[in-house]
């Protein structure tokens, strides 16, 4: 809003009255559609089927937009989808098609979370013209597990037994990838925790045990193994164990506080070197004091702004029918 005046005598606007006051508006954005609760994906078990479902804003300006696909943290153990919207919100203001997508969560094991992230993606390419996405810019984000999973999709290339059968005409592949406070490596994501910390990343009930292993209600279970997670892939820092310098991977983005009681900053600090000793487009950001996803620093507009950047860079900017 530029101000507010009243209207003079001399200048009699439609609708002017004695006493009616001017409002002159600055359009600094689109207008965003908000496409709520679309199923990408129904994984059907022995017991019941499990409808995943997404949020779009849409920019409603011509063009077919980039997308940024958002995917919750939660520990895996929850995946609300309507979090972060500050970030998403900023996206779509800046042209972006801003989704979010919930996933599988325990008790469902390793790799269904990775599986549902691929639809995800696939769903997007699949409905490109139903929402004025460009499917050859496709980006993913997330926090903190949800940051693991947008790594996983990114890094995951076309490793079999990842996809499901839906929307399989469509590529899986993203172009960029933006992870906060991310897991990385699960088998030490107890280093630089606090020794409370510690205690809940120990022994076969820890989340990322239960995740590679699956519940038992027998009560059997077993502590992660971290020569077992590399062979099975089921961390981003496995998944480039055995790539090569100068392999192709998309452009990463990773942002971590300093001061995360939850997931050590030597998570994304030890990707981030494995990702500069291969040749890739990385970047690096410590938020300095700040803590993890309930920190009230993670949703204001200066990370917004660095995500923008980010996305601008590594996909383009909204291109004119």
């Amino acid at each position: 809003m530029e101000g507010k005046k009243k209207a003079g005598a001399g200048s009699h606007p439609a609708g002017w009255t004695e006493g009616a006051e001017e409002l002159r508006i600055k359009v600094r954005g689109p207008m965003i559609r908000v496409i709520s609760e679309a199923v990408y994906s129904q994984a059907i078990g022995s017991r019941q089927a499990t409808q995943l479902r997404m949020t779009l804003f849409v920019p409603n300006s011509p063009g077919a937009h980039p997308a940024v696909l958002f995917f919750p943290g939660g520990g895996w153990l929850q995946a609300a989808k309507d979090r972060f919207i500050e970030c998403r919100l900023a996206l779509a203001r800046a042209g972006f098609v801003a989704a979010s997508a919930e996933y599988r969560t325990l008790p469902q094991a390793f790799p269904a979370q990775v599986q549902d992230g691929r639809a995800a993606v696939r769903f997007l390419r699949a409905h490109a013209s139903d929402f004025s996405v460009d499917p050859t810019r496709i980006g993913v984000m997330g926090n903190s597990a949800g940051g693991w999973l947008a790594l996983m999709v990114a890094f995951s290339g076309s490793r079999k037994g990842w996809d499901s059968d839906e929307w399989k005409d469509f590529s899986s592949a993203v172009q960029a990838c933006c992870a906060l406070h991310p897991v990385t490596q699960l088998s030490s994501l107890s280093e630089g925790l606090s020794p409370e910390g510690r205690a809940a990343h120990s022994g076969p009930a820890s989340a990322e045990s239960l995740l590679l292993h699956g519940i038992s209600f027998s009560g059997a279970g077993r502590a992660l193994d971290p020569k077992e997670e590399a062979a099975a892939g089921a961390s981003p820092e496995a998944l480039l164990r055995r790539r090569r310098r100068g392999c192709a991977l998309p452009p990463v983005l990773l942002m971590h506080g300093t001061a995360d009681r939850l997931v050590s900053p030597l998570q994304s600090a030890a990707l981030y070197e494995r990702l500069r000793a291969l040749g890739s487009p990385a970047r690096y950001l410590l938020l300095e004091g700040v803590d993890h996803s309930s920190d009230p620093s993670w949703y204001q507009e200066e990370v917004g702004r660095e995500i923008v950047r980010f996305f601008r860079q590594a996909l383009g900017a909204v291109r004119e029918a």
